[in-house]
């Protein structure tokens, strides 16, 4: 397979996850081609209104399925070089916005390479200059469960098709390519491959590397824009942030019970389906971060309750509501519990 990255401090339980916009681009150009989606969505377990929330993460699980049923509904055996044909920046989001706002291409590479977890942890892309080269590759990223470890080929070739036709939308200019490299095998038909990249296309090497002069690490952006940049880099920057925080599953599971915590507690499968994951698979991970479900809706309940407590517009019976307790006797037990005082001694101590 060749070699990719592998990150020590990633454990091998976790899971690489994916913009879901790569998920919307793929069923976007697939409805074009005159596929009916209702039949992928059913086959895939993908629910539209996903699509809606430009910030979920989806599991590499599910793009492989997407890409199987995607490649047999269109029967397109380059499907992965002509989703990237059609490509446009603003589909991967924010990051697409702070690329068209760069000074030049040698920024947009560096953005690139910046940003790409946000819509992709699966890979990692860099550039290196060797001998008047750019060398710009495409890393899988090993020491995680990344369904690109297994099956790379159509998304691999879409990242590059897609930077490739970028190039020129952001310049206006078309990249010369002195070679393509692939690390899966050659299909049995490489003329698509050929058309696209006008080069020499080569497979089964040691990594997925695109090379081109780095006179053009120099081109202009024609939509460049400081101002923009600025604003959509400091939206990208808190974005990696929460990322990287969100990455836990306790954390993850805090926000989705909060969102859900009205009337009653969200039950585990409802917080195990938000998740895309079994109960068993929840717990299991939760049970790697040292917690449990029901530890972390206690702790959750605790910390609401102590925050709204003092609030005397709140009575104690909506609050109980609003920590998802059944009953106020419930509550107050639990509240005992927390802190050797009912919730009424509590407020007027």
């Amino acid at each position: 397979m060749g070699k990719v990255i592998s990150d020590p401090s990633q454990e091998n339980h976790q899971e690489a996850k994916f913009s879901v916009a790569i998920a919307r681009d793929i069923l976007q150009y697939v409805a074009a081609q005159g596929v009916d989606l209702q039949d992928i969505y059913r086959s895939t377990k993908i629910e539209s209104a996903w699509l809606e929330d430009p910030d979920r993460q989806i599991s590499g699980e599910l793009l492989k399925h997407l890409w199987r049923e995607a490649i047999i509904k269109t029967g397109d055996r380059d499907l992965g070089l002509h989703i990237g044909e059609a490509f446009d920046l603003p589909a991967i989001g924010l990051l697409g916005y702070v690329l068209l706002n760069c000074k030049h291409y040698g920024q947009v590479l560096e953005k690139l390479s910046q940003y790409t977890r946000l819509f992709s942890q699966g890979i990692a892309i860099h550039h290196h200059i060797l001998d008047g080269f750019v060398c710009c590759d495409c890393k899988i990223v090993g020491g995680v469960k990344n369904y690109l470890l297994d099956e790379p080929r159509h998304p691999i070739e879409s990242t590059f098709s897609a930077l490739y036709k970028a190039t020129q939308k952001l310049t206006g200019k078309s990249l010369q390519l002195h070679d393509v490299w692939f690390q899966h095998n050659a299909p049995s038909d490489c003329s698509e491959h050929e058309r696209i990249f006008q080069s020499q296309v080569k497979f089964s090497q040691s990594i997925n590397r695109m090379i081109f002069s780095a006179d053009v690490l120099n081109w202009e952006v024609r939509s460049a824009n400081a101002n923009l940049l600025s604003m959509f880099e400091s939206h990208a920057s808190k974005m990696l942030t929460n990322l990287s925080k969100d990455s836990k599953f306790s954390h993850k599971v805090i926000k989705i019970i909060v969102q859900n915590l009205h009337g009653e507690a969200p039950p585990i499968e409802m917080i195990a389906h938000t998740l895309m994951l079994s109960v068993r698979q929840l717990q299991r991970e939760l049970q790697i971060e040292n917690t449990s479900y029901q530890q972390i809706l206690d702790d959750t309940r605790k910390e609401i309750a102590l925050k709204h407590i003092q609030n005397e517009q709140t009575s104690i019976h909506d609050l109980a509501f609003l920590l998802g307790f059944s009953e106020p006797s419930a509550f107050y037990r639990a509240f005992k519990r927390w802190t050797g005082q009912t919730p009424r001694s509590y407020r007027s101590a």
